[in-house]
């Protein structure tokens, strides 16, 4: 029964997301009544919690929590386990963590801890901030142990931390300040001529927002802390959030209105009204088909309207996109010699590949835009001899016509477009970069070609690049690690450790990247990872309720590809100290498990461990008592024994500072192959 309290908001959300597959299915908002009004509130994925007065609450009106003083503050904690509550009560604060599955369970209390003003979880879970009026205190946010204390030049009312854990910002009243979270450097400090009502990064930590009492959204790249946008018109300005993907903000801009604001064209605006009032809180959330949702009080419900008007962001899909292929493309080809690779690849046929992949890409996403525009046309230079050809879905062309054949330009829809191709725009809008021209009445073709045009942002700045030279070399050392694999297979295959049966994949590629401090840097990412034929995983790779690396052919094979590789050719990237970030991803099938399979301890106690399940934050728990019964325990135990024999058998990786990433896939596939390691090396500031 210990978990009742979660699984009721569980099986709210579950009859949410069942009506949106039946009758209902094209309905956008849902009403969740309550008994209270919710005054502030949280989410954890898709769950809301708010409080009022004394007292915090989930969506079926249940009361999780009591503080002696009236809430100011809640916090969920990031990977569902738990939440903080700040409170206040005549003078004094106090700040309680409770168990987010068990209702008035407290689970610790900050005694002594005097002054508190603001708190904050950081992304990863793993810290939680306590502001105070002359310090900024860090916990562990599991075992609420001491991590480090930053001396603050105001007492906070308003604590965040970016996803990248790069940045903690603090506001009080017109006071702002941003901080490296690394090293304690102050990064960017404002005093504004009116209080701040909210502060906020996006989710890619590309960029920040300050949300101020004079209706001003102002946003800041966090390379340099420069302004980016500064918009107008925003009410009230009583809260802020960032939509998951960084093209809109959601702002409360009164108590009866949210505006979503596209921050790269600020003129797109869509208002959601509240007739009752009581709105002060809204935030983006997904659900389980990865639909967003805003959510946001009102003063008597909580509310989850489905945002399916809102435009993706183009351009970032784009840009991941066309990275990908050019990571390919810049690979040398097999049997391509040096010379023909060098010919092939430089800096001009770089740019050029860039340019066709980007209008092909945008062409595919833009679906035949002219099929839906309406064609209008427009002024005529008689100077220039250019034609204006309007659309009402995306910037005008300029066709050259010569003045005797103006006059065979009376009607658009005599207008024919052959071989369309798009770009995108600053502002994420479709254009037209090239197009045959038919005009029906006199038989003669226009061709506009403005394919040469100055490109996408990552196309004009240095910051997504990386040097040629470095490509070649990370494809000459990918050549190095095919040679060191071959060897190690071959070894394992003379030893029936494996067969031809299991294939492991090694790649490496630099990527572009910017640190802390807004200097530009070379991260080297090394991938490793492997794959069992259907029929030969239980002998080659893990048997069903195994998970010791050893026990694992296919999985020792290719941890002996990691140590043979960072113990000679790329052992000067092993240095003591050095940032290294580890991404270890293990899989397991959708075999039930019938009964309890044993834990023996051998990696040691986990409660609660912070895991990203389906790249969802959550946590796990396996202990010699609990055991096996679910397979992300295998999985996730999978995992931790890689990590293991990395430290173990690796030479100088354990001197390095390192940050381990477990991460869980559950496939809806049963069978052995479907049981995997995969794990991704990124030496940061490698070069």
């Amino acid at each position: 029964m210990k978990k009742i309290v979660s699984l009721w908001v569980c099986f709210a959300c579950c009859a949410f997301l069942n009506a949106q597959t039946g009758d209902n299915a094209i309905k956008k908002e849902y009403v969740y009544k309550q008994k209270v009004s919710p005054i502030g509130m949280d989410n954890y994925l898709f769950s809301t919690y708010y409080y009022n007065d004394k007292k915090t609450y989930n969506l079926r009106n249940l009361v999780l929590s009591s503080s002696s003083g009236e809430v100011v503050s809640l916090k969920v904690n990031p990977s569902g386990t738990s939440f903080a509550v700040l409170s206040a009560k005549g003078g004094k604060t106090g700040v309680a963590v409770y168990d987010l599955w068990r209702a008035k369970k407290t689970l610790h209390e900050f005694e002594d801890v005097v002054g508190a003003s603001a708190i904050c979880y950081s992304p990863d879970a793993r810290r939680l901030v306590i502001a105070t009026d002359k310090e900024m205190l860090s916990y562990d946010a599991r075992r609420y142990e001491p991590l480090d204390v930053m001396q603050m030049p105001f007492a906070a009312k308003m604590l965040t931390i970016s996803a990248n854990n790069y940045f903690v910002a603090a506001a009080s009243g017109n006071r702002l300040a941003v901080w490296n979270l690394e090293d304690k450097t102050l990064r960017k400090e404002l005093e504004l001529d009116t209080s701040i009502n909210g502060i906020a990064f996006s989710d890619d930590c590309a960029t920040f927002a300050v949300l101020s009492a004079d209706g001003l959204l102002t946003t800041y790249d966090t390379q340099e802390f420069f302004i980016m946008q500064s918009m107008d018109a925003m009410g009230l300005a009583l809260d802020m959030a960032f939509h998951p993907e960084g093209k809109y903000v959601a702002v409360v801009s009164g108590d009866k209105r949210v505006a979503v604001v596209n921050v790269l064209d600020p003129t797109d605006r869509t208002y959601i009204d509240n007739a009752g009032g009581g709105t002060s809180d809204a935030r983006f959330v997904k659900d389980g088909k990865k639909q967003i949702f805003l959510t946001y009080n009102t003063a008597g419900s909580i509310v989850y309207r489905l945002m399916s008007e809102l435009a993706p962001y183009y351009t970032k899909l784009l840009a991941d996109e066309l990275n990908e292929r050019m990571n390919i493309w810049l690979k040398q080809m097999p049997g391509e010699t040096l010379e023909e690779y060098n010919q092939r690849v430089n800096e001009e046929t770089r740019m050029e590949q860039m340019k066709l992949f980007e209008q092909e890409i945008a062409t595919r996403m833009a679906e035949n835009l002219l099929e839906r525009s309406e064609v209008t046309l427009g002024n005529y230079n008689p100077e220039t001899g250019m034609l204006a050809v309007n659309f009402n879905t995306m910037p005008s062309i300029y066709l050259t016509v010569p003045k005797e054949e103006v006059n065979d330009f009376m009607d658009p829809g005599n207008l024919e477009f052959r071989n369309a191709k798009y770009g995108l725009t600053k502002s994420d809008k479709f254009e037209l970069v090239y197009a045959d021209v038919l005009n029906k009445v006199s038989g003669k073709t226009y061709v506009f070609d403005n394919r040469d045009r100055r490109s996408l942002d990552y196309l004009k700045e240095d910051t997504g690049f990386v040097p040629l030279e470095l490509i070649q070399q990370s494809n000459m050392e990918e050549m190095k690690l095919q040679d060191i694999k071959e060897k190690v297979v071959d070894a394992a295959k003379r030893q029936n450790t494996i067969s031809d049966h299991t294939k492991i994949t090694v790649d490496a590629k630099i990527v572009s990247d910017v640190d802390a401090s807004g200097k530009k840097i070379m991260n080297y990412r090394i991938n490793f990872s492997y794959e069992v034929e259907e029929g030969f995983s239980v002998q080659e790779d893990f048997a069903p309720g195994k998970y010791k690396a050893e026990e694992s052919g296919a999985a020792s094979s290719m941890l002996s590809v990691v140590k043979a590789a960072f113990e000679g050719e790329f052992a000067r990237y092993v240095k003591p100290g050095k940032k290294l970030t580890v991404k270890i991803t293990g899989m397991a099938d959708a075999l039930p498990i019938n009964g309890k399979i044993a834990y023996d301890g051998c990696y040691g106690e986990f409660e609660n461990e912070p895991v990203y399940k389906n790249d969802d934050l959550g946590t796990i728990t396996v202990t010699r008592e609990s055991g096996v019964t679910q397979n992300e325990q295998l999985a996730f135990l999978r995992a931790v024994g890689v990590k293991e024999n990395i430290d173990t058998h690796v030479a100088g990786v354990s001197t390095m500072n390192s940050d381990y990433r477990y991460y869980i896939k559950l496939t809806e596939g049963r069978g052995g192959e479907f049981r995997r390691i995969n794990v991704e090396f990124t030496f940061v500031d490698a070069f």
